[in-house]
């Protein structure tokens, strides 16, 4: 407890008047016995306690004093009246500089308050940055290792769509037994999206579905979850861009109640 935090609180005159809760008041004892500045202003508040009460007693023996004006009065009254009133007018004239004081400070906390704010927004800034070019960067050395490789590079998911999509061109897959050609998507005609569709009959022992399309037994696609439409089949949509020209095969899964995977069939089908 130091000398500023006990003139902030007022603790000498709460002290004084038995204010101060227990635990406040012992470390306030424990400081005032050993600091002789604590002590002097302790008694000062005791004896000018004292003096005003003498001076209230004066004051209705003698109340015909009064009219004599203040001056007079106070020419009459001890030296403890007289320092109790300049005491007053002193406290008096130091509040606006006080208040001002808070005020500034209150100030100061804000505009800190609102440089950190604003170095954090800079900082998440700056991690989304850094995070965007570690993402461009990490695509750059896919590519490269792809194209050393002789492999088509996937293409980036999109991000959105620009607007509404108006009649959807709708590749319905069929599954292929001994000779026969696959279905063919010209992308160049199916415009930014298509959708990929396959009648697998409504089983009621099926939860979900879960479709996997590969590409030179590498898995380009995958998603678990799925739902039949109101005509009973699988529809998944992409955008064109998705497919590198390649041959590509649809496998189409069930999950039963107990999460057991149960295939439906496979479907080729070629993108140029």
């Amino acid at each position: 407890m130091d000398h500023d935090y006990i003139a902030e609180h007022g603790l000498v005159e709460r002290y004084h008047r038995g204010l101060l809760p227990p635990d406040e008041e012992a470390r306030f004892e424990e400081h005032f016995v050993t600091c002789a500045d604590c002590m002097e202003q302790l008694e000062l508040a005791r004896g000018f306690q004292k003096g005003l009460k003498a001076a209230v007693a004066e004051d209705v023996a003698q109340a015909t004093l009064a009219r004599a004006g203040l001056f007079a009065w106070l020419a009459r009254r001890g030296r403890l009246a007289q320092w109790s009133l300049a005491l007053a007018a002193l406290a008096l004239l130091s509040l606006p500089s006080w208040l001002s004081f808070r005020a500034t400070d209150n100030q100061r906390l804000a505009s800190e308050r609102l440089e950190v704010e604003r170095r954090s927004v800079e900082e998440l800034r700056r991690r989304l940055s850094e995070s965007e070019r570690q993402r461009a960067e990490e695509r750059r050395t896919l590519e490269g290792k792809l194209a050393e490789a002789g492999k088509p590079v996937p293409p980036e998911p999109p991000r959105g769509l620009p607007g509404p999509l108006v009649n959807t061109p709708v590749f319905l897959l069929t599954a292929l037994r001994g000779e026969g050609e696959p279905a063919v998507i010209d992308r160049s005609k199916t415009g930014d999206v298509f959708a990929l569709a396959v009648d697998v009959g409504a089983d009621p022992g099926f939860e979900s579905y879960r479709a996997t399309i590969t590409q030179e037994d590498r898995i380009v696609f995958r998603k678990d979850g799925l739902r039949l439409n109101a005509l009973e089949s699988l529809t998944i949509s992409f955008p064109s861009s998705f497919f590198v020209p390649a041959e590509y095969r649809l496998r189409v899964e069930g999950v039963r109640p107990g999460g057991e995977f149960s295939e439906i069939g496979g479907y080729s089908f070629r993108v140029r």
